[in-house]
């Protein structure tokens, strides 16, 4: 959120971190917690709108540090009995990947209120986790170059796109999710990404770059390297929101959908506040916040609201149950393998 607001802008947050403190949960003032959000919109969204919301509800303070999911786990196990976070966020698969190193607290559902209101689907079945959020994946495009909205990823095969597709590292939630789609798509799964592989054989004479990650790979549709590419829809809203005329097509296989989770760090010194902080999360305040421009990032709690940007998607909460998502239990035990062989074989 820019430092320089609008007085409405500045009521609206402080209304919104009102709202959340309706769990009634209390803390000393000098109690601070820290927690991880993702580099970009995502911090921006959660340091604009999370953390107001959470001290108001709490009287805790948050250091809020923006890390990748690998490097978040990576920390975690290194520092189990004293860990570097006392609550952290994470796309499912790196959760599911981290269950073997015994680092999640079981959720105190009982100082969480906000969590009734998701669908059981947004729950995590162990009592690990709660979905506090999620992204949509479908094919962003320069609509100033494109004049017809993309239809397929078989679009991205097309010959006038030769030398402006881009792609990310396969490393990243984002490729991992499109390339298992992608196998499903071509009678492939997540256990057989060949036809995945086969199709980005097919498509590399289009790539112009691979970027290392969802952000910089947005930075090359604002550097015009690039006019057409597998993206989420918040990244894409955060160009629009910066002038960069970039739209977000859906195929005619459906978006794919990917989950946020946050946790409770196992031996936390403050679990009640991490609690504190993922129920302000979870308020349909907060969410409906980050579901507005410029984030976009769409909301579980079936009491938020989805902003007109976001309808574009999805209507609400049963329409995001109903995407297309990827069965990370399956992919994850390969998926260090498809990295690698994605490393070797794409390149441009």
């Amino acid at each position: 959120m820019p430092v320089s607001e609008s007085r409405r802008s500045i009521l609206k947050v402080a209304a919104v971190a009102g709202a959340a403190s309706a769990g009634g949960l209390a803390f000393a003032q000098s109690k601070a917690i820290s927690a991880t959000t993702y580099p970009g919109a995502w911090e921006s969204a959660h340091r604009g709108i999370l953390l107001p919301a959470y001290a108001k509800a709490s009287g805790g303070s948050t250091n809020l540090v923006a890390s990748l999911a690998v490097d978040t786990v990576s920390k975690i196990v290194a520092s189990k009995a004293n860990p570097p976070f006392d609550v952290i966020i994470l796309d499912e698969g790196p959760y599911l990947a981290a269950l073997q190193h015994d680092i999640f607290e079981k959720l105190p559902l009982d100082r969480m209120p906000n969590i009734k209101d998701l669908p059981a689907k947004f729950v995590d079945s162990r009592g690990l986790g709660a979905f506090v959020s999620g992204q949509i994946i479908g094919i962003a495009y320069n609509s100033d170059k494109i004049k017809t909205p993309p239809k397929s990823w078989n679009d991205l095969l097309k010959p006038e796109f030769k030398g402006r597709v881009g792609l990310a590292g396969m490393g990243s939630t984002l490729m991992s999710a499109w390339m298992a789609e992608i196998a499903k798509l071509n009678g492939g799964s997540e256990e057989n990404m060949e036809p995945a592989f086969a199709f980005v054989k097919k498509l590399l004479p289009n790539v112009s770059a691979v970027a290392a990650n969802p952000g910089a790979l947005a930075t090359l549709f604002q550097q015009d390297q690039i006019d057409i590419s597998v993206h989420y829809n918040n990244n894409v809203g955060d160009l629009q929101a910066k002038g960069v005329p970039v739209a977000l097509a859906r195929p005619d296989t459906g978006y794919v959908f990917i989950r946020s989770t946050m946790h409770v760090v196992k031996n936390t010194k403050n679990p009640e506040l991490a609690a504190a902080y993922i129920n302000a999360a979870l308020s349909p305040e907060v969410q409906t916040r980050m579901a507005e421009a410029p984030y976009f990032i769409a909301p579980t709690s079936t009491k938020a609201t989805f902003s007109k940007g976001l309808q574009a998607y999805a209507a609400d909460t049963k329409a995001l149950e109903a995407m297309s998502a990827v069965d990370w239990a399956k992919l994850n035990p390969r998926r260090p393998e498809y990295i690698d062989r994605f490393n070797r074989e794409v390149k441009v």
